[in-house]
């Protein structure tokens, strides 16, 4: 140890030892914070899909369950299609049409949304939907849905389908 003149003992080296040594953790602190911020970001993009994923699955369930309440009258007709798939929603028009003894095949391709990252304000995802409409005996029927290739849409244009006329209300 160092020792001064006058018989007392020399602290500097304590203090830069102790100074030296906390450097060294906050920078050790700050290397996990900056490694663990770097693998939540590589990581988002796929969370952000997947959430758009389970959107676009979610819109597809939703279209289902309207198809088959519209269809519940035992037929299909282009105003009710115009109505659940307009132009401006999340099907952006294309649709193919299918029509075969009374029952009706659907491809539509669908848009999910998902959260953005950063500067994004959103995450979409595309995808191609096949519904299979059947009307039953006695009323109601059956819908199917089931998500297809992203080639299946490649080929679909905006169906120029009746626009759904809005119905007058009651006047007071």
């Amino acid at each position: 140890m160092d020792r001064t003149p006058g018989g007392g003992r020399a602290v500097m080296g304590a203090v830069g030892t102790c100074l030296f040594r906390s450097f060294i953790g906050v920078l050790g602190v700050c290397l996990v914070l900056v490694t663990a911020f770097w693998i939540w970001a590589a990581t988002a993009p796929g969370r952000n899909e997947d959430e758009a994923r389970a959107d676009m699955r979610a819109a597809a369930d939703a279209h289902k369950e309207r198809l088959a309440r519209a269809a519940a009258d035992g037929r299909l007709t282009d105003a009710e299609l115009a109505a659940e798939f307009p132009r401006g929603g999340p099907s952006r028009g294309l649709l193919a049409i299918e029509r075969k003894a009374g029952s009706v095949r659907l491809t539509v391709g669908l848009t999910g949304t998902g959260p953005g990252f950063l500067l994004a304000s959103a995450t979409y995802v595309d995808g191609c939907y096949v519904f299979g409409v059947t009307p039953e005996r006695g009323g109601g029927a059956r819908v199917t849905a089931r998500e297809s290739s992203a080639g299946t849409c490649v080929g679909l244009t905006r169906v120029a389908l009746p626009t759904p006329t809005a119905t007058p209300s009651a006047e007071r």
